[in-house]
């Protein structure tokens, strides 16, 4: 749990007194599963989102995790997943992230390779004299 996820924990914690609940309703009642779902399809809905249940918070938790560079061991630990590969189920790139990655790699290849990377010659170079492609 984060330190921010912690000082507002504590201080739902100083409003609720001795209550034996620290999450609840309007109504003073506790937060059930049924209600939290209830409560953020409505909630998905009126923003235009669609149906969408609280579940997809798990995805999008893994995916910004991914995103921000963490490695998948520590990803898969804080999902509390036996294997990687059930973490990879939830894990999903956003577009802009994949473009990202992809103009990286192409302003790497843009570059001239230094001798210890094993791409070391240009496609000019390579396909040059071919008898399939002519890159003028």
């Amino acid at each position: 749990m984060g330190t921010r996820l912690q000082t507002l924990l504590r201080e739902a914690l100083a409003l609720r007194g001795d209550a034996s609940t620290v999450l609840v309703t309007d109504a003073g009642l506790p937060w059930t599963p049924p209600v939290i779902t209830t409560a953020f399809q409505r909630l998905c809905k009126g923003l235009g989102f669609g149906a969408m249940g609280p579940h997809i918070l798990h995805h999008t938790f893994a995916s910004r995790l991914v995103m921000a560079g963490v490695d998948l061991r520590t990803v898969q630990e804080l999902m509390g997943h036996k294997t990687i590969t059930m973490r990879l189920k939830y894990a999903h790139l956003s577009p802009d992230h994949k473009r990202a990655a992809i103009e990286t790699l192409e302003q790497r290849l843009a570059d001239r390779s230094p001798a210890t990377f094993h791409n070391t010659s240009t496609i000019k170079e390579v396909l040059a004299g071919t008898k399939y492609l002519a890159i003028q």
